[in-house]
């Protein structure tokens, strides 16, 4: 299961493991020899829901057209889930390159934030022993290495933001980190792999979901909460993570009202 979740963490590349303490040098900025290299060539940028959100909101569209233009689904080696990719263009470059940098960079994805950092996250019943790990990427072809700023992992997750991604995110990788999709506990169907898909990436649709169909009549949601996922999209990404619990897991994470 763990080698499936570290997949999305792959990278090309001398790869040189750092401590939480570590200090690295990076800096990248448009006046760098390599600048944009590292987003062209036939990259792979996995994406998290939270970046789908933020990208689909930065370009203008909902998360269903953002799926069915930007977004590639895969299925990795011992994986019952499907993941996503972002679509390259024809040349094998990031749609969002331009000369002057990323046209949604403010919205970028979050693996594109960690770069030159890699990280893996592991699943286990030993919260305290400090799961996660860091590593540089070293690529031949990066400049950003020479600069004379320095960082560690803290310093790095703080400028790059890259802690309200994950805690965005925090709720999804639970749920694909579950042992119970890597066996024969859970395997999803066309119906389910439908329900994941909803769930995971494609809010807007989720909301219509929600709103359009016996969802409401079915499920007790509070008027409270009611009003905050149909007005806030992050929290009604949460939700619908949430819903997915439920749905695949049994997970008592929101109730039937003839069951509460």
């Amino acid at each position: 299961m763990d080698d499936v979740f570290n997949k999305l963490r792959s990278y090309p590349g001398e790869k040189i493991e750092l401590t939480y303490k570590d200090k690295f040098s990076f800096r990248c900025y448009s006046g760098i020899e390599c600048f944009n290299q590292c987003c062209r060539g036939g990259l792979e940028i996995f994406l998290t829901p939270y970046d789908v959100l933020r990208m689909k909101n930065a370009i203008g569209i909902t998360s269903t057209e953002f799926l069915a233009t930007y977004a590639i689904h895969v299925m990795l080696e011992k994986s019952n889930i499907p993941f996503l990719k972002l679509r390259m263009d024809e040349n094998k470059n990031c749609y969002f390159n331009r000369q002057t940098g990323c046209a949604i960079y403010s919205d970028r994805p979050l693996v594109c934030r960690y770069y030159p950092i890699g990280y893996a996250v592991m699943k286990s019943n030993r919260p305290l022993e400090g799961d996660d790990f860091y590593f540089k990427i070293q690529e031949s072809f990066c400049k950003g290495h020479k600069e004379t700023a320095l960082w560690d992992i803290e310093t790095w997750r703080t400028d790059q933001e890259i802690n309200i991604y994950e805690d965005a995110n925090k709720d999804w990788v639970d749920l694909v980190l579950n042992k119970k999709l890597y066996g024969a506990t859970v395997k999803l169907n066309d119906k389910t792999t439908a329900m994941y898909m909803l769930g995971s990436f494609d809010v807007d649709a989720f909301r219509e979901f929600l709103l359009n169909s016996t969802f409401l009549k079915r499920f007790d949601v509070e008027e409270d909460e009611l009003e905050l996922i149909t007005t806030d999209e992050l929290q009604l990404l949460k939700f619908a993570n949430k819903w997915l619990k439920f749905a695949l897991f049994n997970e008592p994470t929101m109730y039937l009202k003839e069951a509460k």
